[in-house]
């Protein structure tokens, strides 16, 4: 077995690269500037534009069930990890060269999307092996947090910058952080041999069956009902495309002062990260899960202040802070309610879910936006209103994940 500074090593450079290198990272800015500016794009288009790019991250499960079920040369992870890196890079700087045009830039960025979702996944996979291997769902889960957190305070400046940069070196940069994942994989990570065989014809296809048949809703439950809840919190009519037009058309933010909040947003969640690993052993999760929902309320509600740039740079560090402390305890939870031998295909689920209700809310609100001619005031009021009533799901959680505290086993 690893030990669990080799696997937080491995894992946190992984979700550094899936996070960064990703096209909501670096890429973020550059590609909503030339979306909104060559392209001419609404906020409706836009938004869809982006759900469809960004589909593939819907889709984790079915990369988790590959990783999980069907070893590649002998192994779960390293070389699924590996292929997968190595094909992000190249489509990344595929995404330089391809025609600026609507269904060019969105096919490249699909396939770069499929490629960046099996190594978010087979990461993912890691973090729960070592978190339930060495008992650190809470420490695990909050080096996560850390690395998001910390690659929104360095994502945010350097892709408002490279919004104003040819857009190449927005491909370059990305494509050489996935590249850096291959060789980090190929010298860290360490994996048991397997005894698993596919010598006779369907014993492939078995082995999926019974990777499926483990994760049906009535064979294991607590799994949908966390998957249920991570929906249930993002599928609020969102913010985040609409914020970006209230910030540019109706504020005047310029792409680097925009970026440069991401700094501040996560520098404040990085403070929240620190915090968790000591509130994680000290308090049951199903206490830190109502005050994490109450959390996303208030650091929502605060956007209602969102009116220049002081007080931008105020609500951006206080949802920084308050989003990280609310999402730390359901990650927690997530690495949890993870069956062991289906890790990357049960917790990639549970983060489509997130992912799934993230997406159509985005979309639901830049349609409200849009189309009813919504302020973006009035939807903060319509995200606070549907977050808060998920408070309602979370006595009927189970027991044994949230009445315990980390490293404790729950009777």
């Amino acid at each position: 077995m690893m030990s669990l500074k080799r696997y937080m090593t491995l894992v946190g450079w992984g979700l550094l690269v899936t996070t960064l290198g990703q096209m909501m990272g670096l890429g973020e800015k550059p590609i909503r500037f030339l979306l909104k500016d060559q392209l001419g794009l609404s906020a409706t288009e836009m938004a869809m534009w982006m759900w469809m790019a960004l589909l593939p991250w819907s889709l984790k499960p079915l990369a988790g069930l590959l990783s999980d079920a069907l070893p590649l040369f002998g192994s779960r992870r390293k070389y699924y990890l590996i292929l997968s890196s190595l094909l992000a890079g190249l489509l990344w700087f595929g995404m330089g060269l391809v025609p600026r045009t609507f269904y060019p830039l969105l096919a490249t960025a699909v396939s770069l999307n499929v490629m960046a979702v099996i190594a978010s996944v087979v990461t993912g996979g890691l973090l729960v092996e070592g978190a339930q291997s060495h008992g650190a769902t809470g420490r695990l889960s909050t080096l996560r947090l850390v690395i998001i957190n910390m690659t929104f305070i360095i994502a945010g400046p350097a892709s408002g910058f490279l919004a104003g940069c040819w857009f190449g070196w927005t491909t370059i940069t990305s494509g050489l952080l996935f590249l850096s994942l291959v060789l980090v994989t190929w010298f860290l990570l360490r994996e048991p041999p397997l005894v698993t065989r596919f010598d006779k014809p369907g014993d492939a296809l078995r082995a999926v069956g019974r990777q499926v048949n483990l994760l049906l809703p009535w064979n294991c439950k607590t799994l949908w009902i966390v998957g249920g809840l991570f929906f249930l919190i993002q599928v609020a009519p969102g913010l985040y495309t609409p914020l970006f037009y209230y910030q540019t058309n109706t504020l005047n933010f310029t792409p680097q002062f925009i970026g440069n909040l991401s700094v501040i947003y996560g520098g404040m969640g990085l403070l929240g990260s620190f915090i968790y690993p000591f509130v994680c052993r000290r308090f049951r999760l199903r206490v830190l899960l109502a005050l994490a929902i109450v959390c996303t309320i208030a650091s929502n509600m605060a956007y209602l202040g969102y009116v220049s740039r002081n007080t931008a740079m105020v609500i951006e560090g206080a949802a920084g802070l308050g989003l990280t402390l609310a999402q730390l305890p359901l990650f927690d939870l997530a690495a949890r309610a993870t069956p062991k031998g289906s890790e990357a295909l049960a917790y990639s689920l549970m983060i489509a879910c997130w992912n799934w209700g993230l997406s159509l809310s985005d979309v639901l609100g830049s349609w409200l936006f849009d189309k009813f001619d919504q302020t973006f005031m009035n939807l903060v009021w319509v995200n606070a209103g549907t977050t808060a009533v998920v408070l309602i799901v979370v006595p009927f959680l189970p027991g044994n994940l949230v009445d315990c505290k980390e490293g404790e086993m729950s009777t």
